[in-house]
This record gives C-alpha cells, structure tokens and sequence, in this order.
C-alpha cells in the first residue's frame, strides 16, 4: 500500500477494533457466547500475524513487521489458553515469548546491525519464563534469583555472540545482575554475607581490565603534513645588492598564490 495515509488508518482502525473486543472479552460481556469469542479471537490474531509475514516478505527492510506478527501468534496462543483451566500464568508468559520471537527473529536475519536485539529479546524471554515458573515455583526469593542470573545470562550472550568482542561492556552489567541473583540466595544474617561486602571487587576488576585493554590499544598513526617553505619571506631577508646574482631557484620551490587561492571580480557588462 504505497498512500501512507491509508496504511495508517488501517492500522489505527485494527488497533481500536481489537482494544473494544478485548475489553469486552475481559469485562465478561461476551462471556455467554463462549468459547465462539476465543475463536474468533485466534482466527483473527493469526490471520493478523500471515499478514504481517506475508508484507515483511515483501518490504524486507520494515523489519519492524516481525514483532507485532510474533505478538499476534502469542495472543492466538493466549486465546487457545483461554479454554483451558489454570492457565493464567502461562498466559502472561506466552506474550513476553512472543514479543522475544519478534526481537530475535529480527537478530537473525541481520546480525552485524541489529546485535542490540539480543537485549529486549532477551529480556523478554527472561520475564516470560520466571511468569511461567511461577506457576511451579512459590518461593519469590527463587524467581527473584532466578530473574537476576537469567537478565546477567542476557548481558553474556550478547558478549558471547560477537566474534571479534566489541561488546565487552556487556560483561559489566551482567556480573553484576548475577551477583545480585547470588545475594538473594545468601541467608539473611549480616554476618553470613560476604558476597555483600566483597562484590564490589568485581568493579575493581572490571575497571582494571577496562584500564589493561586501554593500554594494549594500539595509539592511531599521526598524520604527517609536508607544507614547501615560503621562498618569498626568505629571499626579501637575504636580499643582496643590485649586482648580485639572483639566487638559483630549487626543485619545489613555488612563489605564486596556491590554485584557487585568489577570487578575481569581474567588473559588471553593461548592455
């Protein structure tokens, strides 16, 4: 659709149509024509997401398609969920892992430019699986454990993931996250957490390598500049009488204005 316009009434008018259904699917106004609510509402998330691939597949650079198509198939899966019993964690959960699908599939199709996906995509696929732990796990200091070493595992692929380690600082974030995901699991008394008073060494460490690979750095090349010596200075000081010779010009030397130095102004024609 080339009238930008048009497009974007379309979309305004998905997004509006979709915010009523789904505000009166969670207001139990539909609640008596179920489960003919929930169907509708897979059969037009996943026609919504076929649609979306389907113009990714021709508008290849709107990379930006891939996540609202992999969040229409996760609000198809929720709709699925809709008709079983417990569910409503595992709800909650199959959003985040679609919304990381829409930001690592875009990481996949280019690497090189788009390494920064890696992080929301991570971090989504991070919230999704502690919401879907939670329906196993009761404990909170586990899943706040949990949520800690997997958005620090986040920081490590990203630095994984790069061959030539650009990405270094990623290492950073991610020591702390997990240190922060180990002092959840330490006991409670003050006396029983040197993780506490020690994790600070891990910055220490951190700058002192970010200072080792400052210094390994090889220095850039300074570019050298030969400008040819101003010969007309030169012969006004060493000026001799009138019957001296001249002084023997050398290869190189050059006493005119430089090309394009001078603008010369035209007097105006009259007709």
């Amino acid at each position: 659709m080339a009238d930008p316009r048009m497009r974007g009434g379309l979309w305004a008018a998905a997004l509006i149509v979709s915010g009523i259904l789904l505000l009166l699917f969670n207001l139990g106004v539909l609640a008596p024509y179920a489960p003919w609510p929930q169907v509708v509402l897979i059969c037009a998330a996943v026609a919504g997401a076929v649609v979306l691939f389907a113009t990714f597949t021709r508008h290849a650079a709107e990379w930006w398609r891939l996540i609202p198509a992999w969040t229409l198939l996760a609000l198809g899966g929720i709709g699925a969920l809709t008709l079983l019993p417990g569910t409503e964690r595992l709800m909650a959960a199959l959003v985040f892992l679609g919304l990381a699908c829409g930001f690592g599939h875009s990481y996949l199709l280019d690497r090189a430019e788009r390494w920064w996906a890696v992080i929301p995509g991570g971090f989504m696929l991070a919230l999704g699986g502690v919401l879907a732990l939670s329906a196993v796990i009761e404990e909170m200091d586990r899943l706040t454990a949990i949520l800690f070493f997997a958005l620090g595992a986040v920081f490590f692929l990203v630095y994984w993931l790069d061959p030539r380690r650009r990405q270094w600082w990623a290492l950073i974030p991610g020591s702390v996250l997990v240190v922060f995901g180990a002092l959840v699991l330490t006991p409670g008394q003050e006396n029983e957490l040197p993780l506490l008073r020690w994790w600070p060494l891990l910055l220490i460490a951190a700058g002192g390598l970010t200072a080792y690979r400052s210094l390994r750095r090889p220095q850039p090349e300074r570019l050298e500049l030969h400008a040819a010596p101003n010969t007309t200075t030169q012969r006004k000081r060493t000026s001799s009488p009138a019957d001296s010779p001249a002084p023997r010009p050398r290869l190189g030397d050059y006493t005119q204005p430089a090309p394009g130095a001078t603008v010369e102004v035209l007097p105006d024609i009259e007709d």
